[in-house]
C-alpha cells in the first residue's frame, strides 16, 4: 500500500511530526521503527515499511502479510488519519 501526503511544514518539522505519528502507530500496531537518513522504516509481526519525508511531501510505503492484509482498509484509515492530524498546520 502506498499514501502520500504533500505538506508545507519543511523537512524538519515534518520529520518531527512524523515521529510522532510513528511512535502512535507503533503503540497501536505493536511495530518498532528506527531512522534511516530521512526515512522511518518499520516492521512488526506481518507488517513492514518506510515513512520517507520529504521537503513537500511524506511517502508511506506498507507492505502487509496476508492475516493483515484483509485488514488494509482499516490500517490505511488509521495512517491516513495520524498523517492527517499531525502534518496539519
Amino acid at each position: 500500500m502506498r499514501i502520500q501526503k504533500e505538506h508545507s511544514l519543511g523537512k524538519e518539522e515534518a520529520r518531527k511530526r512524523v515521529a510522532d505519528v510513528a511512535d502512535e502507530l507503533c503503540n497501536q500496531y505493536g511495530l518498532s521503527s528506527s531512522w534511516a537518513g530521512d526515512d522511518l522504516k518499520f516492521t512488526g509481526s506481518g507488517v513492514n515499511g518506510c515513512i520517507a519525508v520529504g521537503e513537500h511531501r511524506i511517502d508511506v510505503e506498507v507492505q502487509l502479510g496476508f492475516p493483515l492484509s484483509m485488514m488494509s482498509s482499516t490500517i490505511r484509515n488509521s495512517i491516513e488519519g495520524a498523517l492527517t492530524s499531525h502534518l496539519l498546520e
